[in-house]
């Protein structure tokens, strides 16, 4: 009797044992998927700012040639053609490549929102949101969301 007893006592506690590891590696594979969605609208952002500078330098680098061009002309006394030099049409069709990249980035993180949202207020919720109400958390993750998007499509 006793023995049962124990045998029955011993499978509880592995039931509970396994029970607990299991809502544990649920809890860590939520915050993972959590963590990863954050990194990745990190690199996005990123990879936009990035992409924004590099188009802006080209932009820069095209007028500059542009420029140095008229320049050129108008000391050599010569006719002015619309035809773009080779570089400054390469130029242009990177300048465009970057703003489709961009654009995507921009649709990933629009996908992504209900994710960053959920991942803002968890971090709120750490921080200057330990006393706050989930509706306002979640109106003020919701805010951080949509401005950070809102700073990438412009």
């Amino acid at each position: 009797m006793i023995l049962e007893n124990v045998s029955e006592i011993s499978s509880r506690e592995r039931e509970k044992n396994y029970e607990s590891r299991e809502s544990k590696e649920g809890e860590i594979s939520e915050e993972l998927k959590r963590a990863t969605a954050m990194e990745k609208a990190d690199y996005l952002v990123k990879e936009v700012k990035s992409s924004k500078k590099q188009m802006q330098n080209i932009v820069i680098h095209m007028q500059q040639v542009t420029q140095a061009i008229r320049q050129l002309r108008a000391q050599l006394q010569l006719v002015e053609d619309s035809d773009d030099p080779s570089s400054i049409i390469q130029d242009k069709k990177k300048v465009e490549d970057l703003k489709n990249k961009i654009k995507s980035y921009g649709d990933e993180l629009e996908k992504m929102r209900g994710d960053l949202v959920r991942e803002e207020m968890a971090e709120l919720k750490k921080g200057v949101g330990i006393n706050m109400s989930e509706e306002d958390l979640r109106v003020k993750a919701e805010e951080s969301v949509e401005k950070m998007i809102r700073e990438i499509k412009e």
